[in-house]
């Protein structure tokens, strides 16, 4: 019914796959695809929007949480990060900057696989590295925001949390 499927988060949107809405703090989403590796796996809390971590080679009792969590519908693994894709967003990055001396900068660590961080450390001036991180948590978020998409989630962004107002009642 539409009640039960409003209670669950689940939307039908125009005869697509069923739309189960999951909010979520976009940017530790952001955080753990970035710190993604062949070691760990993120699990998203369906429910929560909470984001799980587990290393079963520095905790192997993670490994049985990950079996079951593989068979549960109310976690999703977080997608890897693909080397591919970082280097195509380091690519955009590049094509949308202006200043020459920095784009030149910029390919160069692109072909030496240096990261920008390392490469724009140097840099008196902040702003192009402040910049830099800005538009790869977008791209970031924009590629899970679709990744989860078409596995049929709408991330839904929360509210900012007043961390003074949850500190409280501590």
């Amino acid at each position: 019914s539409e009640k039960n499927c409003l209670r669950s988060g689940i939307f039908f949107k125009g005869g697509e796959l069923p739309v189960r809405q999951v909010p979520v703090y976009i940017a530790w989403l952001v955080n753990a695809f970035e710190n993604s590796s062949q070691y760990s796996e993120y699990y998203l809390d369906l429910r929560t929007g909470d984001v799980k971590f587990f290393c079963p080679m520095d905790f192997p009792e993670h490994s049985d949480r990950i079996k079951r969590l593989d068979q549960s519908e109310d976690f999703m693994k977080l997608p890897k990060l693909d080397k591919e894709l970082v280097r195509e967003i380091k690519r955009e990055f590049i094509d949308l900057t202006d200043d020459p001396g920095i784009k030149e900068l910029l390919q160069k660590a692109l072909a030496a696989d240096i990261s920008f961080r390392k490469a724009l450390m140097g840099l008196e001036d902040e702003s192009v590295r402040l910049k830099w991180y800005q538009y790869q948590n977008k791209r970031y978020g924009d590629y899970l925001k679709e990744w989860f998409r078409e596995r049929g989630i709408e991330l839904v962004e929360k509210p900012p949390v007043n961390a003074l107002e949850v500190n409280k009642g501590c």
